[in-house]
């Protein structure tokens, strides 16, 4: 689906060429380092600001960093394309497409919200996800009723199939959301432990997020919330959120 990738190569799936015009290393991290390393070819890598992100996490100082878009554009030595990135043939979008699940449990909206912002939309809601979130997705597709349908999956073939029907996708800070940006779908992101001015969230579309002094609490996210109230996505009410979804 992304212009101009020609092949992917699993690691430790499949060989890795002897040989490359060019390597950029948009994550710079101890493994991506060791696979570029076995490929000969003139290397760049993306500028992590590390120091500076873990002071905006632990003292709150500091300036954001560059966004994800911006730095991987410097590590390519191209001007980032503009949005949306992805080829995808929308036609007539009337879904409302729901991305309840995230790998870290602070970045996820209480599932009950979800199904009541799925009540109200009149058209079709679609529930996506990975094989993890199975569960998840079904008792919100059963508390929403007949008009919803669960795509979690393992891979995007499904999910790229939805894309195209979606007419506004609303989530936490995660990959789904970024896919469902990528692809032209206007979003509606719920910031918790992280914030979008921290550089991973560059996408355009709504980004919710309750004011509190103890936000970020983390570069990524985290298993609990720190103080026990998780209370920077409970106080995003279903009104809050619908203001921002509503057609």
């Amino acid at each position: 689906m992304l212009p101009g990738v020609a092949d992917v190569i699993a690691y430790g799936q499949a060989p890795l060429p002897a040989r490359a015009a060019k390597i950029i290393d948009l994550h710079a991290s101890p493994r991506s380092r060791w696979v570029s390393l076995q490929i000969r070819g003139p290397t760049r890598r993306i500028r992590r600001h590390d120091l500076r992100r873990r002071m905006r996490v632990i003292l709150k100082v500091g300036a954001p960093p560059p966004s994800m878009v911006q730095r991987y554009g410097r590590a390519a030595d191209v001007e980032p394309a503009p949005w949306p990135f992805l080829t995808v043939a929308r036609r007539s979008p009337d879904a409302l497409l729901l991305c309840p699940g995230a790998a870290h449990r602070t970045k996820r909206w209480p599932v009950d919200r979800f199904i009541a912002l799925g009540q109200r939309w009149k058209g079709p809601v679609l529930v996506l996800g990975g094989p993890d979130e199975i569960p998840m997705a079904r008792t919100i597709v059963d508390g929403v009723g007949p008009k919803a349908e669960a795509l979690a999956e393992r891979g995007f073939e499904r999910t790229a199939v939805a894309l195209k029907r979606g007419a506004v996708a609303v989530g936490g800070d995660t990959g789904l959301m970024h896919l469902c940006a990528a692809a032209g779908v206007r979003t509606v992101t719920l910031f918790g432990p992280t914030t979008a001015a921290d550089g991973y969230w560059s996408s355009p579309g709504e980004r919710l997020g309750h004011p509190l002094p103890c936000r970020p609490c983390s570069r990524h996210g985290r298993p609990d919330c720190p103080f026990g109230d998780h209370l920077c996505m409970d106080a995003l009410s279903v009104d809050t959120v619908w203001a921002a979804v509503a057609p």
